[in-house]
C-alpha cells in the first residue's frame, strides 16, 4: 500500500525518535494503534485485519486533487493485495 501511494505523494518520515505522531513505526510510514480501544474509525469493525490511511491536505506537500488520488492508490493496492 505504501508503495502505491508513494507514487502519488510523499510519505511521512519518522522523526529523530522513531516515531510518527508520537507512535514508534512498525515500518516505514506505518504505525500500529488501538483502534477500537481509541475510538477510531477502524476499530467499529470486528475484521481481523483493518486499515487506516492518513493524507493531510493541509501538508504543504499535498493538495485536495493528490489528496483523493492517494486515498485511490491506497484503496486500489490494498483490494490487489488480497
Amino acid at each position: 500500500i505504501n508503495q502505491a501511494v508513494a507514487k502519488v505523494t510523499h510519505i511521512a518520515p519518522e522523526d529523530s525518535n522513531g516515531k510518527l505522531i508520537g507512535v514508534a513505526i512498525e515500518q516505514f510510514g506505518v504505525i500500529n494503534y488501538a483502534g477500537r480501544k481509541l475510538g477510531l474509525c477502524m476499530g467499529l469493525t470486528d475484521a481481523p485485519y483493518v486499515t487506516t490511511t492518513e493524507v493531510y491536505p493541509d501538508s504543504p506537500l499535498v493538495d485536495d486533487e493528490n489528496c483523493t488520488q492517494a486515498q485511490v492508490a491506497a484503496i486500489t493496492a490494498a483490494i490487489s493485495f488480497i
